[in-house]
């Protein structure tokens, strides 16, 4: 895990070990929400969950609406990160 701190913001860079392991992709509702792929690679936006997509929505109001094939929000290892 690579924790990036920009100005304005804080990026949680994964490796792919971590995303199968923590994040489970391919794992239906046990999926977590917060995975995502961005330039620099495997990324976790549990502390970005009110950014906006193209279309205006935030990936929380995606989710709590049950729009999101991934249901799980985060977990302890992610919460435990000082951004």
């Amino acid at each position: 895990m690579k924790i990036v701190k920009k100005s304005g913001h804080t990026d949680i860079l994964l490796e792919h070990e971590e995303v199968e392991r923590l994040c489970r992709p391919g794992y239906g509702a046990d999926t977590c929400v917060w995975l995502a792929m961005g330039p620099d690679g495997f990324e976790c936006l549990y502390y970005k969950v009110n950014a906006f997509n193209l279309l205006g929505k935030t990936l929380r109001e995606r989710w709590e609406k049950g729009l999101t094939v991934a249901k799980r929000d985060g977990c302890e290892e992610i919460r435990t990160v000082n951004v």
